[in-house]
């Protein structure tokens, strides 16, 4: 009976410690940000001519690090500055999550470059980081035929055919 007496409040407190840690458990949503843009000079790289393009669409895949089966799929489009916002429910820990370019609004901005067409993102509560945003590089389409100016700019840059870069 004096085993009962301690049991009973011991077993009280524990309940109420649970009930208490599962009311302020949340479900984990992160915010996945970047940006698009048309690269005017083929340059692969962001330039001082760099366009942003407003409607590309982009997708965030995430596959189990186990099978590479696909765990998560969503897509997003960016707005008027070229910027996409994906809000992306819970943590994707056992998974390796990117955004990916899906389509360009422009066909004279459309090519996509192999091994450029992606940014891999953590989205993770264990990756060291304490918010919920997490930033992809920004993704380029690559234009058609370079801008005239673009000669002269990646001589700038000093990435012209005469440098050997």
């Amino acid at each position: 009976m004096a085993k009962l007496q301690y049991f009973l409040p011991a077993l009280a407190a524990f309940c109420l410690l649970a009930a208490g840690i599962a009311a302020g458990a949340k479900d984990v949503e992160f915010h996945v940000q970047g940006r698009v843009y048309c690269d005017n000079c083929r340059a692969g790289f962001e330039t001082n001519i760099t366009e942003y393009l407003p409607g590309a669409t982009v997708r965030l895949e995430c596959q189990s690090f186990f099978n590479d089966t696909v765990a998560h799929l969503m897509e997003g489009v960016t707005d008027a500055d070229g910027y996409f916002r994906l809000a992306v429910p819970s943590d994707h820990e056992e998974e390796i999550c990117y955004v990916k370019l899906i389509e360009s609004p422009r066909a004279d901005c459309a090519e996509v470059k192999e091994n450029r067409e992606r940014a891999r993102v953590l989205l993770t509560e264990n990756s060291g980081q304490s918010n919920s945003v997490r930033y992809a590089n920004n993704l380029g389409f690559l234009k058609e035929q370079p801008l005239p100016v673009c000669a002269e700019l990646l001589k700038i840059y000093k990435l012209d055919d005469e440098t050997g870069y």
